[in-house]
């Protein structure tokens, strides 16, 4: 069960950075799907007003949910130090207080960082994508 797990978790992993890349990758490479036949699509016309809504939503719900995991963190770290000091003195609830500071911390390390994550990954996407002057062929 623990291998199915492994390699479960593994391909789930594959799969997303996969997702997360391939849009980065094709912008470098300076694929335009509005180019000077589709400039008049609809899509093209309002591509940049629906990014800007998109990003301003997901980013919005990063921050609602990262505020959320931060109180909660801080909320938890207040009662396993609170359970550490009505321990008094028994080994066995003193190691619980000890987890559940811990785990607290550690879910708001991983927090951040799932933030920064985020934030990394929108701003590689809004960054303007550089033509190459020589590869377009003028029409004279």
């Amino acid at each position: 069960m623990k291998i199915f797990t492994k390699i479960l978790t593994a391909g789930i992993l594959m799969i997303g950075l996969l997702g997360v890349f391939t849009p980065a990758v094709s912008a470098a490479n300076g694929i335009n799907i509005c180019s000077e036949e589709n400039q008049n699509s609809v899509y093209c016309q309002n591509k940049d007003k629906g990014e800007g809504q998109v990003n301003g939503i997901i980013k919005t719900i990063v921050e609602v949910l990262l505020m959320a995991v931060g109180a909660i963190s801080i909320i938890m770290i207040v009662i396993g130090g609170i359970l550490f000091a009505l321990s008094s003195g028994d080994a066995q609830k003193a190691a619980k207080a000890r987890s559940t500071i811990l785990y607290a911390v550690v879910g708001l390390i991983v927090s951040v960082f799932a933030s920064a994550i985020v934030n990394f990954v929108f701003d590689g996407f809004n960054k303007p994508v550089k033509h190459d002057e020589s590869s377009n062929h003028n029409k004279e």
